[in-house]
C-alpha cells in the first residue's frame, strides 16, 4: 500500500570507542536538517486550514511559550492533550546529600540545575511514546555520518549511504 508520508531520514554512526562492546558498530539517528521557527509553526498551523492569521496563531504560540516555562519552575506541569507534559527535574552535584547534612541543606549547592522535560502522551488515543510514534513515522536510511578534526575543527560528514557503501567497496578491490 502506498503512503504519502514524508520519510524520516536515519543516519548511521560508527562507534569508535575500542573499549565498548559495540566498537564497529553502527547506530541509527535521526538526521535533523533545520529547527522550525516559532513563525515557520505558525505559517504551518495556517496553512493546515486554519480560520485564523499566521498573526493571531504567532501570538498565541508566543504567550504558551512564555507561560510554560514559568509555571514549570514553580514546580506545576502543562501537559498539552495529545502532545504530552512538560515538567521540571532538578540536576544533582555528585554524589548527592548525605543524610546528616539534609538538616542545614541550601539547594543551592546541591541543585547544578533544574531542566525542563518533556514526557509524550501515552494515552490510547493519542499515544505518541517512542515505539507508537515510530508506527506513525516512515522510516529511509539516509546517511553514514563520520566525525572527522578539518582544520582543527571537529565536523561531521554526511555521505549517502549507497556512496559509501560503493567507496567501502572500491577500498578492498584496490587496497
Amino acid at each position: 500500500m502506498a503512503t504519502n508520508k514524508i520519510a524520516l531520514k536515519i543516519n548511521y554512526r560508527k562507534n569508535n570507542n575500542m573499549r565498548s562492546v559495540s566498537y564497529g558498530k553502527f547506530f541509527p539517528e535521526v538526521d535533523r536538517n533545520e529547527t522550525l521557527s516559532l513563525r515557520g509553526l505558525a505559517e504551518h498551523i495556517k496553512n493546515h486550514g486554519s480560520v485564523y492569521t499566521r498573526d493571531v496563531i504567532e501570538g498565541v504560540l508566543i504567550k504558551m511559550s512564555e507561560c510554560i516555562p514559568e509555571l514549570v519552575s514553580q514546580g506545576v506541569g502543562v501537559k498539552l492533550n495529545g502532545l504530552g507534559k512538560f515538567y521540571a527535574t532538578a540536576r544533582s552535584v555528585k554524589g548527592g546529600v548525605p543524610e546528616e547534612e539534609l538538616k542545614g541543606v541550601n539547594s543551592n549547592d546541591v541543585v547544578k540545575g533544574i531542566r525542563i522535560r518533556f514526557l509524550p502522551d501515552s494515552a490510547s488515543l493519542d499515544n505518541i511514546t517512542s515505539v507508537e510514534f515510530k508506527k506513525k513515522c516512515s522510516l529511509e536510511a539516509a546517511h553514514i555520518v563520520e566525525t572527522r578534526k578539518v582544520a582543527g575543527k571537529t565536523v561531521s560528514i554526511k555521505t549517502p549511504i549507497a556512496d559509501w557503501l560503493h567507496m567501502k567497496e572500491q577500498e578492498t578491490q584496490n587496497p
